[in-house]
């Protein structure tokens, strides 16, 4: 057996740093691929798990401040009141924020104030047609009760001369 440099095995072998660089090239590509396949797979467990621990954490919080509260008031008694300040700093900075307020909608008072100011226009038009159609007629009887009969006059002017419309015997 002859010695054989690297170069000539590996070319014998069918390895050429040619073949080498495509291997390589070929199996970046398919870990490439098998990456964006688990990405797919995994982002939306990812994301549950994410949010079950935040979740978890949060009730973990609410669970720990109480007792730090009632551990501080226990202790406070027995130990320094730098203690106690302490384990109620601490359950401050545990207890969990409070929830963010929700919204408030304001569509029910738009329709509200939209329907309030439909009935007052439709007050005001009813009242306005009711005064429109029935102030003609009225006017009419009002002209004719104030216009003086001539019996009416008749009796004004004896009223004014002091008599009662009766004619005296001198």
């Amino acid at each position: 057996m002859s010695p054989m440099t690297n170069k000539q095995t590996s070319e014998a072998n069918g390895t050429s740093p040619q073949s080498a660089q495509e291997w390589a090239q070929q199996t970046a590509q398919y870990l490439r691929a098998r990456q964006v396949a688990t990405q797919a797979q995994l982002g939306p467990a990812a994301a549950s798990a994410r949010l079950a621990a935040q979740q978890r954490l949060l009730g973990a919080r609410a669970w720990t401040a109480p007792r730090l509260d009632a551990m501080a008031l226990t202790l406070q008694e027995r130990l320094t009141p730098q203690a106690v300040a302490a384990l109620s700093a601490a359950a401050r900075r545990v207890e969990p924020p409070p929830p963010p307020p929700r919204p408030r909608r304001r569509w029910p008072a738009v329709a509200v104030g939209i329907v309030v100011i439909a009935g007052g226009c439709a007050a005001a038009y009813y009242v306005m047609s009711r005064r429109n159609g029935s102030s003609a007629p009225e006017l009419d009887e009002v002209d004719e009760a104030s216009s003086p009969t001539a019996a009416e006059r008749e009796m004004a002017a004896a009223d004014a001369a002091g008599t009662d419309g009766q004619t005296q015997a001198p």
